[in-house]
């Protein structure tokens, strides 16, 4: 999930979260009769009078609230399994003209042999080993987007360790026969003593 993604998911979640506590407050202070001048007393109709005659003369209006409220439940689900889902693929195409056949490779087993490159490569460059690398290809199996975590000791070269990064992403797109894969990096560093 991206960042904006999570930013327009907590503000939405917020507001939702407020609209309700503020409904579930007033509807608390109406049975309770704290509110009775602002709400109405407990013992007054929910639905005014004006409402039930406007809803009876109009037969529309109760399917049409049916089907407003399905709608609703409709794109919450979606948004509740869009949240369910990693966004990781499981797996890459590596040949690109399906007339020849599909030859797929395992997004696991890829950035689990980069994990592996990364880990060396940096310890080439002369940058301390890195502590953990973490990676993951998501996106379309035919056009998969890296996203690479690397966390390396404080006394280690950033420099050094970005350019074996570099040198451990050319040889995975190399073996993905691919000119392009995006691959969004990022190095932390953690304190060793």
């Amino acid at each position: 999930m991206s960042h904006r993604t999570a930013v327009v998911n907590r503000i939405g979640l917020a507001l939702v979260g407020l609209i309700l506590l503020v409904a579930g407050a007033a509807a608390l202070a109406r049975g309770l009769g704290l509110a009775s001048g602002l709400l109405g007393s407990r013992t007054s109709p929910v639905v005014s009078k004006a409402i039930a005659a406007y809803t009876a003369r109009n037969s529309w209006f109760w399917p049409a609230l049916a089907i407003v409220a399905l709608l609703v439940t409709l794109l919450a689900l979606r948004w509740l399994l869009h949240q369910a889902r990693t966004g990781t693929i499981r797996y890459v195409n590596l040949e690109p003209d399906p007339g020849h056949g599909a030859t797929h490779l395992s997004s696991r087993a890829a950035a689990a042999a980069l994990e592996d490159d990364v880990a060396d490569s940096v310890h080439q460059e002369g940058a301390a080993r890195s502590e953990r690398v973490h990676a993951t290809l998501d996106g379309a199996p035919s056009a998969p987007h890296l996203a690479l975590a690397v966390v390396l000791p404080d006394r280690a070269d950033p420099t050094a360790a970005r350019h074996g990064i570099q040198r451990a992403v050319d040889r995975l797109r190399r073996s993905l026969e691919t000119d392009r894969l995006p691959a969004t990096v990022q190095m932390h560093t953690t304190r060793t003593h």
